[in-house]
């Protein structure tokens, strides 16, 4: 069998245990999720922002053709391109208003009022190519974007071309939150709002600068990218409750794994402490009333995950590693807080199997002490079955351990006698009360003459030595009269009843059944 396994912890240690996978892949799902989040985020900004510092270029482009071909009229003379001026203003759409500067820096003919006495131009100086302006004398509260183009002609200095602002408000504009657009031009700051304010200071991976390659301009992005980051999470909750799921199914993939992957040991020493080695009882059936008068305990494995273990797949195993001291130990506890509560009838039987790392334990005759504790003086029998499937020691230790058992009243029986290596000088160094005759020779009776002959033999020892016999395997009525006619006092198999959980014997009515009188051990010489 391949044990499952899972270190020796508590349940909340465990449950701890299990979970730390999946949170940790769901903590690196979401922290992989947030960085494709901010990618995209970043990604979609850097796109937006080239694409309004393009459209700011095109009206900047527009203004510099208009003002070029202004330039190029073959007379800037004020009375005759004032026209030409007034009409280009009308029909270009970022252009606000248009002025002529002569040599010496002075307007001489605007396209809104025309022509007036040469002033110099304290309000538009010509110093930078391009000027972000809060207003003028007629809007002062207006923001005005001044584009300088100097003329490379001796009869005019240069002409300034007025963009309003609100066209270049209009491409900050956006509709996403948690995101702000200016234009940066010089020492002057235009919002998406159209105020001269300039940004609040962010760190630099909360704002993002473009400039243009062809105008001394540039805009500046702030943005709150965690706000962004919760704002695209929210948008698309099926990954998180994807990235939940699968979490969650690695976790318990990870207890699946964890279970089946660890030293078998460890395993058994997990099942000890929550208790999943269980009592099971079989029924013990007076031959001569055919009512029950005892039981036998069996383990149980019931494991969380396979269900019921057979006891084959795990007990020699627990016998080689001496996990099985824990487990018997387990079992009888067990069995006493639950048996311990019922109004057994007097002298009912209870027989338990112990190993020999039990007996070698010495913890044995303290454990029946408490075992019989739980239930009134005298109101059962307690009978404790040694396997042969490992060999017990014996000797003068091994004859005081019996010998302390039997002065708590603690029967001893010898099971599936007959199979094992050291049957008979088991009866001859040790003081045993009971045999149990092995299935294999009950299974015999009416078809078998070699195992009829060896069971014919088993029943006469006993007699001649007093022992009280019990035979197993008991499940048709040809095998039950055969053992009744020849002595054996106890019958046991599946023609009574299968092994059941003590929760099941409670509702059995057969147990209140009043067993027959215990049997005193007749002791009686044994001729060659």
């Amino acid at each position: 069998m391949q044990f499952p396994s899972i270190e020796p912890l508590g349940r909340s240690q465990r449950i701890m245990l299990t979970m730390l996978p999946g949170l940790a892949l769901f903590m690196l799902g979401g922290l992989l999720m947030l960085y494709q989040f901010h990618a995209a985020i970043q990604h979609a900004l850097k796109a937006q922002l080239a694409y309004k510092l393009e459209k700011i270029e095109q009206i900047v482009d527009r203004a510099q053709r208009t003002g070029e071909g202004m330039l190029q009229q073959p007379s800037v003379d004020c009375q005759v391109i004032y026209p030409e001026m007034r009409r280009q203003v009308t029909i270009q759409p970022y252009v606000r208003s248009m002025r002529l500067i002569d040599h010496a820096g002075r307007v001489y003919c605007d396209s809104v009022i025309g022509w007036h006495a040469p002033a110099y131009s304290q309000e538009y100086p010509r110093v930078q190519r391009l000027q972000l302006k809060p207003g003028n004398r007629l809007s002062p509260w207006h923001p005005l974007l001044l584009l300088w183009l100097e003329a490379k002609r001796t009869d005019v200095g240069g002409i300034q071309v007025v963009v309003d602002s609100e066209y270049l408000k209009d491409r900050l504009t956006h509709l996403e939150q948690d995101s702000w657009f200016y234009l940066h031009v010089g020492d002057s700051w235009l919002s998406e709002s159209g105020e001269m304010i300039a940004p609040q200071p962010r760190p630099y991976w909360q704002q993002r600068r473009l400039a243009s390659a062809r105008y001394p301009l540039e805009l500046v992005m702030d943005f709150s990218m965690p706000a962004m980051l919760q704002q695209r999470a929210s948008q698309e909750p099926d990954q998180l409750l994807l990235l939940l799921l699968f979490s969650c199914t690695f976790s318990w993939g990870f207890h699946r794994l964890l279970l089946r992957s660890g030293a078998p040991s460890r395993e058994l020493q997990r099942a000890v402490r929550q208790q999943e080695f269980i009592p099971y009882l079989q029924p013990l059936v007076d031959s001569q009333h055919l009512q029950w008068c005892g039981v036998e305990v069996l383990m149980r494995w019931q494991h969380p995950l396979d269900g019921m273990v057979l006891p084959e797949l795990f007990i020699p195993f627990a016998e080689s590693t001496g996990h099985i001291v824990a487990m018997t130990r387990s079992l009888m506890q067990q069995t006493a807080a639950q048996l311990g509560v019922l109004s057994l009838p007097a002298g009912f039987q209870i027989s338990i199997n112990v190993s020999a790392a039990y007996v070698a334990d010495g913890s044995l005759p303290a454990d029946c002490a408490a075992f019989l504790s739980a239930f009134p003086p005298g109101s059962i029998r307690l009978t404790l079955e040694l396997t042969e499937r490992e060999l017990i020691n014996t000797g003068p230790q091994t004859d005081a351990l019996l010998a302390q058992l039997h002065d708590l009243g603690v029967r001893i029986a010898i099971d599936d006698f007959g199979t094992g290596h050291s049957s008979l000088s088991y009866l001859q160094k040790m003081d045993v009360d009971e045999l149990k005759i092995d299935r294999s020779f009950v299974a015999g009776i009416g078809s078998d003459s070699l195992s009829a002959d060896i069971l014919d033999s088993i029943l006469q020892l006993a007699a001649k030595l007093g022992l009280t016999v019990v035979a197993e395997g008991v499940e048709c009525m040809q095998q039950e009269d055969y053992l009744r006619q020849h002595g054996a006092h106890l019958l046991q198999g599946y023609r009574y009843a299968r092994p059941m959980p003590i929760s099941e014997f409670m509702l059995r009515p057969e147990w209140h059944n009043r067993p027959s009188e215990p049997r005193t051990r007749v002791h009686a010489e044994v001729h060659p």
